[in-house]
Parts: C-alpha cells; sequence; structure tokens
C-alpha cells in the first residue's frame, strides 16, 4: 500500500484540512491557475473528497482550521504535496516558498531546518521523484537531523 492509500485513513476532516492547506499555497501568488487547480483535485480525489468537496473548501476557507497529521507519514505526505503545489505551475513563487516554509513548522518540522527540507522537497519533485520515495526521502532527512 503506498503512503497515499493509507492517508489519514478515511479522516473527512484532516483530509479537508490538507486540502485547505494547499489551496492556501496555490492562491499565495494571487490566484490559482488552471494546473494547480487539476493538481488540487487529483490529490483530493486520492482522499476520497469530490470536486465539490474541494469547491466547498475554497468557498469557505476560513471556517476550515489545520487538523495536524496523525504520524510521520501523513505529515511527510503533506508536506510533499505542498511541495508538488508549489511546483505545480513550474513557477517557484517566493509567496509560495515562504508559505510553505510556515507550513512545514505548523506541520511540526524543527524551524532550524524546515528551509532546507522544503529546499530538498522542491529539488525532489523538479527531479520526479516518485511519492513514496521522496516521502522516505523526506523521513531521512529528518531523522539526520535527530
Amino acid at each position: 500500500m503506498s503512503h497515499a492509500d493509507a492517508f489519514l485513513g478515511g479522516d473527512h476532516a484532516k483530509a479537508k484540512s490538507h486540502i485547505r492547506n494547499l489551496i492556501r499555497i496555490a492562491n499565495a501568488d494571487g490566484n490559482m491557475d488552471e494546473k494547480e487547480y487539476k493538481l488540487l483535485i487529483r490529490i483530493a480525489r486520492k482522499f476520497e473528497l469530490s470536486e465539490e468537496d474541494v469547491k466547498d473548501v475554497m468557498e469557505h476557507i476560513d471556517s476550515y482550521t489545520f487538523s495536524p497529521p496523525a504520524n510521520k507519514e501523513d505529515r511527510n505526505l503533506q508536506l510533499y504535496n505542498l511541495g508538488r503545489m508549489v511546483m505545480a505551475d513550474g513557477v517557484q513563487d517566493d509567496a509560495e516558498i515562504s508559505k510553505i516554509n510556515r507550513f512545514a513548522i505548523g506541520l511540526g518540522y524543527s524551524s532550524g531546518y524546515a528551509s532546507e527540507l522544503v529546499e530538498k522537497v522542491i529539488s525532489m519533485i523538479n527531479e520526479g521523484f516518485a511519492s513514496d520515495d521522496a516521502i522516505d526521502a523526506i523521513q531521512q532527512f529528518v531523522d539526520s537531523k535527530s
């Protein structure tokens, strides 16, 4: 079973929290383009959320609160997906990088290495790492900092 298949265990509140964070990254540069929206829908479907669920989160984003990941794998997958959203339009926007760095700290990564970890995640995405490999590499990075 892939990390994505195991993520959240069907918890729609946690899935919507993750979608909320992805929307905030996509909108950090002022707009969500078509590539970002398509990625958002693809990720949502993996977590058994419909396009209508996504639209509801978009319309009522401030009513959805952050729900922390249940475990390391969920946390690593969320960071990986946030990185995918940053790079969905092929542009590494400063506002998106600033926001993903804040999300990394909010996800529980140390502020001492969060920026370096985000750079690594973006690099893995640009290099075409498979999600499971990237998620494992994120954990190896975190373990090396402990």
